[in-house]
């Protein structure tokens, strides 16, 4: 009973300014212990850690920024392929049309100067028509041409 007795009499206020002190001094050692690992270059494992990951993913870094570098050229060029690859069918389709009304157009002048079409003639004249306006040519073909040739007879040799 003496000692529960003792507990209570105690100055509260004396242990915690003992805490308080206790705690102050701790915080006053570890600066002291920084400041000469600091001064003195010394490392410790977890420096050593620290160290070796910003390292690692400094490396990191720099392989990404390559790596995003080549994947920018590399989608340049694809643009280019692609850009080029339009204009060679633009060009194609042009180069296909002109064939095509030169080639109707010799068909159509010598159905008009025999006078007559004959059936596998015609069928090579529709056929051709069609792929001509496919590949987006329109201008003479039905205003002209296509009427002209169908209102001939149609004869079989």
């Amino acid at each position: 009973m003496k000692y529960i007795e003792a507990v209570f009499n105690q100055n509260y206020i004396s242990v915690i300014l003992a805490v308080f002190l206790l705690l102050f001094a701790t915080k006053e050692i570890i600066d002291l212990i920084s400041y000469f690992k600091e001064k003195g270059r010394i490392k410790t494992g977890s420096d050593q850690d620290k160290e070796n990951i910003k390292n690692r993913l400094m490396t990191l870094e720099k392989h990404d920024n390559w790596q995003y570098k080549e994947i920018s050229k590399m989608s340049k060029g694809i643009d280019d392929i692609k850009c080029q690859l339009t204009e060679k069918e633009r060009a194609d389709k042009e180069r296909t049309v002109a064939t095509l009304r030169n080639q109707l157009y010799g068909l159509h002048a010598k159905f008009s100067e025999k006078g007559y079409v004959d059936n596998s003639g015609l069928k090579t004249f529709t056929e051709l028509g069609k792929i001509y306006e496919a590949a987006g040519g329109d201008d003479i073909y039905h205003e002209k041409l296509k009427p002209e040739v169908l209102s001939l007879p149609i004869k079989d040799d």
